[in-house]
């Protein structure tokens, strides 16, 4: 696969360990990838009087369901760089983010106001052209939740895959740990289209994979008995 999309996180950690400031580092792309997207973000930043340090990476920074069962710190540092890589984080206050890239704390979401509309809308606005270029012919993991998801403008020229988990027979109503597993998954055994039979995480299986239009669905189940 070519691009994971990934889930920012209202939870997020405190831990003061990156002691420089984020308007002195930003112009750095080894640790704001998207360099480029800096005006609207200082934009937002003055806005909502965010405070531009301490910074942590934004694995390390964003917690809850997602990344704190994603356990990145503990991931062979292969896998680790295919996802540091391969990541895109979307998010409400940078817009887009590696993984590897520095962020403070903020506490604004998507349905934050902003010039008279939602940061959710304002970001799709921006985005459009962008994720036109980097999603285009792309194999593309789609791990966002829809309020995540409605950011993205995925071309039409490239495939998307979903997940959806059945646990005792019901569909899993928060799979956010699920999608973190799955991630570490295809990371660490460097899942492609051919390949998407061999997930599996604890006594997860993939039942079937169906394929509409460019988008792959991927149903796996379990009988419960672990998460």
């Amino acid at each position: 696969m070519d691009v994971y999309l990934l889930p920012s996180s209202t939870k997020q950690s405190s831990m003061d360990l990156v002691k420089e400031e984020l308007f002195k580092v930003w112009d750095d792309e080894s640790k704001n990838r998207f360099l480029f997207l800096n005006p609207e973000r200082e934009e937002l930043i003055r806005t909502f009087g965010v405070r531009t340090s301490p910074l942590l990476p934004a694995w390390r920074r964003y917690r809850g369901s997602f990344w704190d069962n994603l356990h990145f710190w503990a991931l062979p540092s292969t896998v680790q760089e295919r996802i540091s890589k391969k990541g895109l984080i979307i998010s409400s206050l940078f817009g887009l983010l590696a993984p590897s890239d520095l962020v403070p704390p903020y506490t604004v979401d998507f349905k934050t106001s902003f010039d008279g509309k939602k940061l959710g809308v304002f970001w799709k606005e921006k985005l459009q052209n962008l994720f036109g270029t980097l999603l285009v012919g792309k194999t593309v993991l789609d791990l966002l939740s829809e309020n995540h998801r409605s950011v993205v403008s995925f071309p039409p020229n490239c495939t998307v895959i979903r997940f959806t988990y059945i646990r005792a027979g019901k569909r899993v109503v928060n799979p956010l740990p699920h999608r973190a597993y799955t991630l570490r998954y295809v990371a660490e055994k460097d899942i492609n289209l051919n390949t998407l039979e061999k997930v599996n995480f604890l006594d997860y299986k993939v039942k079937s994979i169906e394929e509409k239009d460019s988008t792959i669905s991927v149903i796996m189940t379990s009988e419960g008995q672990y998460i």
